[in-house]
């Protein structure tokens, strides 16, 4: 979680406001006073804490649940003045039913998620492929809404859809996340993609706007594109026959033959 974030949220806090944190087995907000997550207590904080050193859950307000399962939270509606879930949406199965218990049990909230940049970025987490392996989605945080696009794996092949390991080292603590704060509700989509070429068009557009890679790169693609469906052309319009035309001919002149030997 953002650290300035963390600072914010424990200030505004008071000392009987009951949280929750959603996933929070692998760096528990120490604040929260019940936890969620698929992970036994005993294995939590392999990525140290958040907040302060005093721990208000226990193994009893620890609750060891699936949150790729579908199953309801097991709270009353309303039940926490604060709800946290951080690094959590991106992993689930289906983020958009997360998102509607985490309003219903919450009065407000606050949500983090790694940025495009970070889950786009060769480097993040491995120098062969682009951001964390076990994502699911790709997640814009813009305004009150959440859009959801699941991650191809089109983004690990070629560079026009991803940012190259140079542009991810740059990248500031502040850059690699995104977050909302929500009082309420928020607002959720996911957002389908029927065609590949439109997504290609998407990420591709979203990597060429942060000018990752100088604009001669993106004229010398366009030029071999252009090279490679003039070779196409140019094959087609001299081929003889295709493979279908080719069996019928065969075919045809087999039957020729058969019936003169007659």
């Amino acid at each position: 979680m953002f650290e300035k974030n963390v600072h914010k949220i424990l200030s505004e806090l008071k000392e009987d406001d009951s949280v929750l944190d959603v996933g929070g087995w692998f760096r528990p907000f120490n604040r929260a006073n019940w936890v969620v997550d698929v992970m036994p207590y005993g294995t939590k904080g392999a990525g140290g804490v958040l907040g302060a050193q005093k721990e208000y859950f226990t193994q009893k307000t620890y609750i060891q649940r699936d949150l790729c399962a579908r199953e309801p939270l097991p709270f009353p509606d309303k039940t926490f003045d604060f709800v946290i879930c951080s690094h959590t949406l991106e992993d689930v199965r289906d983020p958009l039913f997360l998102c509607s218990e985490i309003i219903r049990v919450g009065k407000r909230g606050y949500i983090e998620t790694p940025s495009l940049e970070a889950e786009l970025a060769f480097g993040t987490e491995a120098r062969n492929y682009a951001g964390y392996f076990h994502h699911r989605w790709l997640i814009q945080i813009q305004k009150n809404k959440l859009t959801f696009i699941f991650k191809p794996h089109f983004i690990h092949g070629r560079w026009k859809y991803h940012f190259p390991a140079s542009y991810g080292r740059r990248l500031t603590e502040k850059e690699r996340v995104q977050w909302l704060f929500w009082e309420n509700s928020f607002n959720y989509e996911e957002r389908p993609r029927i065609e590949c070429s439109a997504l290609m068009c998407q990420i591709e557009d979203f990597v060429r706007v942060k000018r990752a890679y100088p604009p001669w790169r993106y004229k010398i693609e366009l030029l071999r594109e252009y090279a490679k469906k003039l070779r196409d052309s140019v094959f087609q319009s001299t081929r003889r026959y295709s493979p279908q035309e080719e069996l019928h001919t065969s075919m045809d002149l087999k039957e020729m033959f058969t019936n003169s030997d007659g």
